[in-house]
């Protein structure tokens, strides 16, 4: 996946999706940059990547960080007080990019106290072009006054046409056969995130043919809590009680979301102390799991803790940033659904050769019927010998029944 997204994202400013108006915004800055930029807007609009991208078109040298590696003034003075005030071994100019600003709590008498007070003295300080990057900025007071010291820009979610175009472009460079009724579903499904649309693509592509039946796969995607967002509240735990809560407001279960988090743990945490914590809480859900039997489901909290807020922070040393990091699609569910997906085309195109009509028909009219019928028994035999199915093709319907039945089926 990781080629995939270098592959298709952007070079330059210029070649950003969507935020036209944003973008020049940021250019204009560039030329002076009297005081901080701060980018702010939704979750995957791209605000990491044009800070990256903003550098690099100005041949600017770069130092990026986010909010969790700060945890003190005294690491903010040491690291971005020097950056902040000379340039590099070559006298070029330095960006200094500070990410994901409203996670930082800068609680009196804990460990992130004096944070927000010493980075406005940096701010104030600075001779070096600083951005601040963030989701909202309202909810923090003490972002908010940061906020009101900087230039302002906002990103909002591309424009559907947009998206669409992109769409198009990714398929015409991977050579993935699509039709516009498909790529329109897999745009609308994403919900305006431009990250997710080429998280669903990349899934879709293995056969390099993308078709109605497989958007329809994709399933609805809640904008508000799809799992990216209760992903980065995993990972980026912003308040104890928003993390615990990330289960009640997804769209899937606990465990597929241990799936999700334990795809991730190694790609977000690459400190060796903080990946051990991390498995370690992992691990305790998954004895806790384990124990469940029949109706001795108060062992449920135990497993939804240890993955969520005991995930979360485990993080207790400071990591060393690269940028963002795209949150994976669990390969074990990718392996299970590409199976689901080849098993169902095979059905499908057995029933049609069968009754000729179309695929759209079949999966809304008769394979409901055919999977009704499969599941009681009475009539499997004349399913697959009408149809011919195989033992996995029967099974997917619903069917109960052993391999030695099914042989008896075929003779």
């Amino acid at each position: 996946m990781k080629n995939f997204f270098e592959r298709h994202s952007p070079k330059c400013l210029d070649e950003v999706v969507g935020n036209s108006k944003a973008i020049e915004e940021i250019k204009d800055w560039s030329k002076e940059h009297k005081r901080p930029l701060f980018i702010y807007g939704p979750i995957g609009v791209g605000k990491t990547l044009c800070a990256n991208l903003l550098a690099k078109d100005n041949n600017w040298a770069m130092l990026y960080t986010d909010a969790s590696d700060l945890r003190d003034k005294e690491t903010i003075k040491n690291l971005l007080g020097v950056a902040s005030t000379s340039c590099t071994l070559f006298s070029n100019t330095r960006l200094i990019v500070i990410d994901e600003v409203d996670l930082a709590t800068d609680k009196r008498g804990g460990e992130d106290y004096g944070f927000f007070s010493e980075l406005e003295k940096v701010i104030e300080n600075s001779i070096q072009p600083i951005v601040l990057i963030a989701n909202d900025p309202y909810e923090n007071k003490k972002v908010l006054q940061l906020f009101e010291k900087c230039k302002q820009v906002r990103f909002e979610r591309p424009h559907k046409q947009s998206l669409l175009k992109f769409a198009r472009e990714i398929c015409e460079k991977e050579g993935i056969e699509y039709d516009i009724v498909s790529l329109n579903k897999i745009v609308d499904k994403s919900a305006n995130d431009i990250r997710a649309m080429m998280i669903d693509i990349y899934s879709l592509s293995f056969n390099k043919k993308i078709t109605v039946e497989d958007a329809e796969w994709l399933g609805e995607r809640k904008l508000n809590d799809d799992v990216f967002k209760g992903l980065q509240k995993v990972f980026y735990p912003k308040d104890f009680y928003e993390t615990r809560a990330v289960v009640d407001n997804l769209s899937i279960d606990w465990e597929l979301l241990m799936a999700w988090v334990e795809e991730n743990v190694p790609r977000q945490y690459k400190n060796k102390e903080n990946l051990k914590n991390a498995f370690e809480c992992l691990s305790m859900a998954d004895v806790y799991k384990s124990r469940i039997r029949g109706s001795n489901w108060v062992l449920l909290k135990y497993v939804l803790d240890y993955l969520t807020v005991g995930v979360a922070y485990s993080r207790k040393e400071r990591e060393v940033s690269s940028g963002y990091v795209p949150f994976q699609f669990p390969r074990v569910l990718k392996m299970y659904g590409t199976k689901e997906k080849t098993l169902q085309k095979n059905v499908v195109e057995k029933i049609r050769q069968k009754i000729h009509c179309s695929k759209r028909i079949i999966l809304r009219d008769y394979l409901p019927f055919f999977s009704i019928i499969a599941k009681t028994n009475k009539s499997t035999a004349d399913l697959v010998r009408y149809f011919e199915f195989t033992f996995e093709e029967i099974k997917y319907l619903g069917a109960n029944l052993t391999e030695k039945q099914f042989a008896k089926f075929v003779e």
